[in-house]
């Protein structure tokens, strides 16, 4: 389906993607037909949280998997741009480079922390995501 081709769905299939992808609720209620109140009536039910929150979450693995793909140019740029004819072009590859190293490092670390204490609270993995 194409990003914002909604058509085919109802009213509230419509309203979960909107709403995932942050639009107020009155505008949802316009675009899909129904008031602003209906939606915000929708929104309080918790089928329909955890489907806006699917949503939300599916639309932001995207985001992830776009930028990690877009993130090996990135680096091979900044690389590339370590050897230029100018020294502040090379001193500024060098600093957002050598910056971003601690975010990432601490990014990872934590990763494994709480995989680790995923496994010590359910070593069987009965309860994994």
């Amino acid at each position: 389906m194409a990003r914002n081709d909604l058509t085919d769905l109802d009213a509230k299939a419509q309203a979960v993607i909107l709403l995932a992808r942050g639009t107020n609720s009155d505008k949802v209620g316009e675009t899909v037909g129904v008031s602003g109140r209906t939606i915000r009536r929708w929104a309080e039910a918790p089928e329909f949280k955890a489907e806006v929150e699917a949503a939300r979450r599916a639309l932001l693995d995207e985001a992830v998997r776009a930028l990690a793909a877009a993130s090996r140019d990135a680096i091979a740029t900044l690389h590339a741009a370590l050897t230029d004819d100018s020294p502040n072009v090379r001193v500024r590859a060098a600093s957002v480079l050598l910056s971003s190293l601690p975010s990432l490092t601490e990014h990872l670390e934590l990763s494994e922390r709480i995989a680790a204490l995923e496994a010590a609270i359910d070593p069987e993995g009965r309860n994994a995501a």
